[in-house]
C-alpha cells in the first residue's frame, strides 16, 4: 500500500513537471516568434526593392530594466558616438575654410549636446536602483541575411525591442 502510494505521487509529480516544462518552453516559442516577426516586419521596410529576407537568426536575446539599459547599450553607445566625434573635431583644421569653420562649430555643439546626455544619464543612474526588476527592453542580437538576384549577404543587427513589441532607435532614444 505505500509503494502504491509512493509510486502515485511520482507519477503526479512527473506529470505535473511535465506540464509546467512544456508551458514555459511554450512561452519562451511565443515570445521566440513574436520577436522574430517584430524584427522581420521592421527590416523588410529598409531593403532595397530588389532584396528580400533569407532568414533572421537571433542569437540572443536580453531582457533589460531601465538601468541596464541605459548602463549597458545607451551609455555606450554616446560615449562612442562623442568619441568619432571628437577624432572629427581634432581633424578639422582652425585656419581652413569658412565651410571646415562652420562643421567644426557644428561638431563641437554635437559633443557638448552628447556629454550633457551622458551627465543626464550618469545622474540618473545614481539615484535609481541597480535593478527594479521591471522590464523595459528587450535587446535583441540577430543575424540577418538578405539575398539580391546575384548575390547574398549577412548583417549583425541589435534591436532594442519595448515589452509591446516596438522596435525603437537607438538614435531617437538619445535624442529624446
Amino acid at each position: 500500500m505505500f509503494v502504491n502510494k509512493r509510486i502515485s505521487f511520482v507519477y503526479i509529480v512527473l506529470f505535473t513537471s511535465s506540464i509546467l516544462l512544456l508551458s514555459c518552453r511554450n512561452k519562451e516559442e511565443r515570445l521566440h516568434k513574436k520577436i522574430h516577426d517584430t524584427i522581420e516586419d521592421y527590416v523588410a521596410k529598409d531593403l532595397a526593392p530588389n532584396t528580400r529576407i533569407d532568414s533572421i537568426k537571433i542569437l540572443r536575446i536580453d531582457s533589460l530594466s531601465e538601468y541596464q539599459f541605459i548602463d549597458y547599450v545607451l551609455k555606450p553607445v554616446i560615449e562612442n558616438e562623442i568619441e568619432e566625434l571628437s577624432f572629427q573635431y581634432n581633424h578639422l583644421s582652425e585656419n581652413g575654410s569658412m565651410d571646415e569653420l562652420i562643421l567644426k562649430q557644428q561638431t563641437e555643439q554635437q559633443i557638448n549636446i552628447l556629454v550633457d546626455k551622458l551627465l543626464y544619464y550618469d545622474k540618473k543612474l545614481s539615484l535609481s536602483t541597480k535593478d527594479s526588476g521591471t522590464l523595459s527592453y528587450y535587446f535583441v542580437s540577430t543575424l540577418i541575411y538578405t539575398k539580391t538576384d546575384t548575390t547574398s549577404s549577412q548583417e549583425y543587427y541589435g534591436f532594442p525591442i519595448t515589452p509591446d513589441f516596438q522596435i525603437r532607435e537607438i538614435k531617437e532614444l538619445i535624442a529624446e
